[in-house]
């Protein structure tokens, strides 16, 4: 069957079950069974020679980045919060993204930088509102957007479900899976770099839903931008399931503006339960999770949750010297010494 054959199947079908776990809100750590966290993998001595002249780069402290993209004029250097962002596996997601090539690495990195200060992510331009929580709050009644349990490689797992649309198409939509995306890396364990994604076309006529149709193309164009320009390397794969027929159309144009390593990571038509622990998985999706979307509950606890965690590790980079090129594996464990260097030889 090709790529967007459709496939005819059962879907979604709530099993009554009396193991189930009922929950209304996120958790932060994947099971134990799923193991413990591993260090840095090893690369080559030429992909650590690699890593240091960008790192080199980015150390400088007479760099200077614009503030926006449409005023290319005014310029600052980096703050603490940027610098933080710039860890060791940060710059290593860009060069493996930009296949190694040192100087399209750096002009990504600049890119991305001057764009999370634009959208209100790095705090670097005062002019501009931080993306904070209460933005896109609205955006987000019906639960069409949510983060709950991890994968088997301890991934967290981000649900879209298109079919509980709330509003009309507007860049607040693109601002929420921005604020989102922000969310579910934060919650990313030890050792863990990447996101499951699950799509949900299925429509559900429920209180505060006004749509079901797919996003206008322009829209899932700057989202998609956004995935792959500004997190390049999250995606552990994207699983997309209840797929109605006109949504095959849409998928079929967005389809060549996904870069190829992004097309090997899409799943098409397949249930979650194939892909995730039943543990870990809504019961609407034939899991465990008597899991029920109430905003008033869910939204605040998972920013709480986020924001303690995004605390915790900004201290820890700050302890630790607050320079560009400190490891994820370190600001996100618990030991007092630092594990990682910035100039630790993982090399092969």
């Amino acid at each position: 069957m090709g790529l967007f054959g459709r496939r005819q199947r059962d879907s979604t079908l709530l099993v009554e079950r009396k193991d189930l776990t009922r929950c209304d809100r996120i958790f932060v750590d994947p099971p134990v069974k799923y193991g413990k966290a591993h260090g840095p993998p090893q690369i080559s001595e030429e992909q650590f020679e690699k890593y240091r002249r960008v790192l080199e780069h980015f150390q400088d402290e007479t760099l200077q980045l614009a503030l926006n993209t449409s005023s290319l004029d005014e310029t600052r250097g980096l703050i603490p919060e940027e610098k933080c962002w710039l860890t060791r596996e940060c710059i290593l997601r860009f060069l493996r993204a930009a296949k190694w090539d040192v100087d399209q690495t750096v002009k990504n990195l600049s890119s991305t930088l001057v764009w999370r200060r634009e959208v209100g992510l790095s705090g670097a331009d005062e002019n501009v509102k931080p993306l904070k929580s209460e933005v896109v709050s609205v955006e987000n009644q019906t639960g069409k957007q949510v983060i709950l349990g991890f994968d088997i490689n301890r991934s967290p797992l981000f649900y879209m479900k298109n079919g509980r649309q709330n509003t009309e198409p507007s860049f607040r939509q693109v601002q929420l899976l921005i604020f989102m995306m922000e969310c579910a890396v934060i919650l990313t364990p030890q050792g863990v770099e990447t996101i499951t994604v699950l799509i949900d076309f299925k429509s559900y006529k429920e209180p505060g839903v006004i749509s079901d149709k797919m996003p206008p193309l322009s829209i899932a164009k700057l989202c998609l931008a956004v995935m792959q320009n500004h997190y390049p390397e999250r995606l552990s794969k994207c699983v997309m399931f209840n797929i109605p027929w006109f949504a095959w159309a849409f998928l079929k144009m967005v389809h060549p503006f996904l870069d190829p390593r992004t097309r090997q990571k899409a799943i098409f038509d397949e249930p979650f339960e194939n892909h995730i622990e039943a543990s870990q998985l809504e019961a609407v999706y034939n899991g465990k999770l008597d899991f029920k979307y109430k905003h008033e509950v869910y939204w605040p606890d998972m920013v709480a949750k986020v924001e303690k965690l995004n605390e915790k590790r900004f201290k820890r980079f700050l302890d630790f010297g607050g320079i560009v090129g400190l490891s994820e594996f370190d600001l996100k464990g618990n030991g007092d010494d630092i594990q990682y260097p910035v100039h630790y030889r993982n090399v092969i």
